[in-house]
């Protein structure tokens, strides 16, 4: 279930900017307090998860996903119990050694609407266990031989340990089950992906701030996304967006995780700029016309062990 790092891949992409601006140049520490960015807060007893509704069919099973391309072999688990989730992850880059991370979560779940919500209890990498942000900063810090004060005030106030992750999950006839991220919240645009709803080789994927055309050779424009005031600029291309979140669960679509179904929510694009190619056949996009893109659900099939 790969939404179901959302939060994860957001801190390795602050990670990034870290390491490039730790090159270029020093800082001071930043004693802010880590925030849960408008999510809710943890408590010591549910960490601001909702109560579980209906029968827990996860619990007591064990589902497993695996892909293998040209550049890499990656295997994703979950070994679900009453309330808590491991997720380990197996990546293998070609010709490179296998490198795992484990990621232990509290849960509940909501049968009747087929959601999960998730809230990261500890991240282990490289044999290495977090289970707050001191050791976050403390482990990048390390890992790009750096300050942690540094690694603070690069990383930001992003507080993965206070998140609240939904998911949706759907369990098919023969026990598989579908995964899927679940557009619920305007903060989920930061590391998503959306389909241009007139042809689906055009994509917006924000999660690698980059604007896509797949056809024949690919095209892409690079972003820089600024999620607060929901904008995007780039050399060539860039404008506004406006937020319709998902008006329906997987469970509620029955299993459906068409990219290109507007119930899974999505984007309105305004463009103040756009390149050539989007501009000339067969497109023919202009600026201050808005477009819709909708949300990638990044579905994938797990297997019953």
């Amino acid at each position: 279930m790969k939404a179901l790092k959302k939060i994860c891949t957001a801190l390795m992409l602050l990670a990034f900017a870290f390491v490039f601006a730790s090159c270029s140049n020093g800082s001071d520490s930043d004693d802010d307090d880590s925030s849960t960015n408008g999510k809710p807060s943890s408590d010591s007893s549910t960490n601001g998860l909702l109560p579980s509704v209906g029968e827990n069919v996860l619990a007591g099973n064990s589902y497993r996903y695996s892909q293998t391309d040209d550049k890499k072999t990656k295997t994703i688990t979950y070994v679900f119990k009453d309330g808590t989730v491991t997720e380990t992850e197996v990546k293998q880059p070609t010709g490179e050694s296998p490198k795992t991370e484990i990621t232990e979560y509290k849960y509940t779940c909501n049968a009747n609407t087929g959601l999960l919500y998730l809230n990261i209890v500890s991240w282990t990498v490289d044999g290495v266990k977090m289970t707050s942000m001191d050791d976050v900063y403390k482990y990048f810090a390390k890992d790009n031989g750096s300050t942690v004060a540094e690694a603070k005030e690069y990383l930001g106030d992003e507080n993965m340990f206070n998140e609240i992750i939904s998911e949706c999950y759907f369990v098919k006839d023969d026990g598989n089950i579908l995964l899927c991220d679940y557009f619920d919240d305007d903060e989920d645009v930061e590391v998503s992906k959306f389909v241009y709803a007139e042809d689906a080789a055009l994509r917006v994927n924000f999660d690698d701030e980059e604007i896509e055309l797949n056809v024949g050779k690919r095209n892409y424009w690079e972003i820089e996304l600024d999620a607060k005031e929901k904008t995007f600029s780039g050399d060539k291309i860039n404008g506004s967006y406006t937020v319709k979140t998902a008006t329906k669960t997987l469970k509620e679509l029955n299993g459906d995780y068409n990219k290109q179904n507007e119930e899974n929510g999505y984007i309105t694009i305004n463009f103040a700029n756009l390149p050539a190619t989007l501009k000339s056949e067969p497109y023919n996009m202009k600026t201050g016309t808005e477009y819709k893109f909708i949300f990638d659900p990044d579905c994938d099939e797990y297997k019953k062990l």
